[in-house]
């Protein structure tokens, strides 16, 4: 792990540390759904998880927020020429940190928020065997993880005093390039 992952995920747990320590916290527990996009998106469908927040009111209108979670994506068959492979699933599971800045001074109704931090992603392609002029080949099941940066802009509301809805454009940089999904949150908050 390069020392710049090491430093974000220090980065996070002081922060969520901090959150958790404070008396007029907010913990939210939500489930998400994925849109992928892009090159993401040739090689999978939606995905579907949940995820925990924790966000602690820093003035009338802001508040800092980490939230952590799990999506699974589940991937599209891909056809190389005579051989077809079946679509492998990716897991992530997303650690990030950040602010709401609301609308309103009683942090309820429009808000955005930007978040950072990493995704730990896996993917597993399953085996396959193919047959070319009566000769088979067996190719086994291969699994590959990686940690990257994230970051992401969104949008929400929240609905009286217990139900966040947030649209975010999550982006996941790699070292192959970037991945991105829409994600949509459905959270119900209560405080701690």
């Amino acid at each position: 792990m390069n020392m710049n992952i090491k430093m974000i995920l220090a980065g996070l747990a002081l922060f969520g540390f901090t959150a958790v320590s404070a008396q007029e916290n907010l913990i939210s527990a939500g489930l998400e759904v994925g849109l992928p996009l892009g090159n993401f998106g040739n090689a999978t469908s939606f995905g579907i998880g949940g995820s925990l927040g924790f966000e602690l009111p820093v003035a009338d209108n802001i508040g800092a927020v980490v939230q952590a979670g799990f999506m699974s994506f589940s991937g599209k068959d891909q056809s190389y020429g005579l051989v077809t492979v079946e679509g492998g699933n990716w897991t992530m599971i997303p650690i990030q940190v950040g602010a709401k800045y609301y609308f309103t001074n009683d942090q309820e109704g429009f808000y955005a928020m930007g978040l950072v931090g990493i995704h730990s992603m896996s993917y597993k392609i399953p085996g396959y065997t193919t047959t070319l002029f009566g000769v088979s080949a067996t190719t086994p099941e291969q699994k590959f993880s990686d940690t990257n940066l994230s970051f992401a802009p969104a949008i929400g509301y929240v609905v009286g005093e217990n139900i966040d809805v947030a649209l975010r454009y999550q982006i996941i940089s790699g070292t192959g390039g970037s991945s991105s999904y829409l994600g949509i949150r459905a959270a119900y908050m209560f405080g701690l």
